[in-house]
């Protein structure tokens, strides 16, 4: 009797044991939960990554458009034009934000005997920050990459700097970029050179005077 128990028992208990290795209620549901921080790293890492690069290829746009319409212009550029120009690039930035935009256009001259010798002439720079913008005449000396120009050249040149915070975190953007920020903001940048299409261009002061050229 007491052998047959037993017998009952550990018959029982193997039945169940069977059951619950077969048992597959609950794996989805496990499977889900650990799944779902992984893909929870990738989504927010694509956003953060695609964001960061179609910042990038705007900064580069607003280069290339902002130094082809100060090359365009013949002889003279009045500094309401210039305004113009860069608002344009500011508005290329949209719907991102233009405030951490920056943009420098400037007027490069070389030497009539040298070409490594090489000056501005005059310089604008824009803030987005309440898309500001400052126009002086310079003679400054000014570096420009080698065999770019020969002598007695000109160059219109646009520097265009964005400076972009990441979205949820900046690991992502210290992968990519390369190091870290201590504020968790990069600075993305563009410079773009481009010969003026016919006679450099020469910005008019406040009172529609042209700014002198360089003295060498």
């Amino acid at each position: 009797m007491v052998r047959n128990l037993f017998t009952t028992i550990a018959c029982r208990a193997r039945s169940a044991t069977r059951r619950w290795t077969r048992n597959e209620r609950g794996v989805a549901a496990v499977e889900f939960a650990l799944i779902v921080p992984i893909m929870g790293l990738m989504f927010i890492g694509s956003v953060e990554l695609s964001q960061a690069i179609t910042i990038d290829r705007r900064v580069t746009q607003v280069a290339s458009s902002t130094a082809d319409l100060v090359a365009r212009a013949e002889k003279q550029i009045s500094q309401a034009e210039i305004t113009d120009i860069m608002k344009i690039g500011g508005y290329i930035f949209e719907p991102y934000s233009q405030d951490p935009v920056k943009i420098v256009l400037r007027n490069v001259s070389s030497s009539p005997s040298d070409a490594k010798v090489t000056k501005q002439s005059w310089t604008c720079t824009y803030t987005g920050v309440g898309q500001t913008m400052d126009c002086q005449c310079t003679n400054t000396n000014f570096t420009l990459p080698d065999n770019l120009v020969t002598t007695n050249d000109s160059v219109v040149v646009s520097e265009v700097s964005y400076s972009y915070k990441p979205l949820i975190f900046d690991y992502f953007m210290s992968r990519t970029a390369g190091g870290s920020s201590s504020d968790g903001v990069y600075t993305l940048a563009e410079t773009i050179y481009l010969k003026p299409r016919g006679q450099a261009a020469m910005l008019l002061q406040a009172d529609a005077t042209p700014c002198p050229g360089p003295t060498f």
